[in-house]
């Protein structure tokens, strides 16, 4: 009878799971739209800065550094979007991290398209093994924590 209830308590979860995933979307495509309405003002300063990043990148091999501080950036996020599910606005500042994350995505991607055309798409998916980890990890556990800020058992004083 457990396992009944865990199914139909998932099936109500899954509005959850489609609400983080269109803010992702959504966070997206306002990157890449951001790009597109001011990629000629700032195209210099982007193509400039993706230069350095990439030229700093081949002359370093460092590349546990860049694993340390990938990994540190995720589990803040990750922290944050846990400690969000004690409060009752968390759901709030877990959809604008959600969010974020995704303008940043869009913004990146559109950006290396933009600038490098079929070598940009090469290499972002040179970072699809990490962002088939990370996102859904993220949209699960935003999904998780958005169910327990919204809870309204927590306002029981027992």
């Amino acid at each position: 009878m457990k396992f009944i209830e865990n199914i139909k308590s998932d099936r109500r979860n899954n509005a959850l799971y489609v609400l983080v995933l269109i803010l992702l979307t959504a966070g997206v495509s306002a990157g890449s739209v951001y790009l597109a309405r001011r990629g000629g003002d700032m195209g210099d300063g982007i193509t400039e800065y993706i230069g350095n990043f990439l030229s700093s990148f081949s002359e370093n091999r460092n590349n546990m550094a860049v694993f340390k501080n990938s990994l540190t950036a995720n589990l803040i996020y990750t922290g944050i979007i846990f400690a969000m599910g004690f409060f009752r606005l968390g759901c709030v500042v877990t959809g604008a991290i959600i969010v974020r994350k995704g303008f940043v995505m869009g913004f990146t991607a559109a950006s290396f398209f933009k600038f490098y055309g079929l070598n940009g798409m090469l290499i972002m998916l040179s970072t699809m093994p990490t962002v088939l980890i990370t996102i859904p990890a993220l949209l699960f556990f935003s999904a998780v924590s958005v169910k327990f800020s919204l809870n309204p058992d927590k306002k029981q004083k027992n």
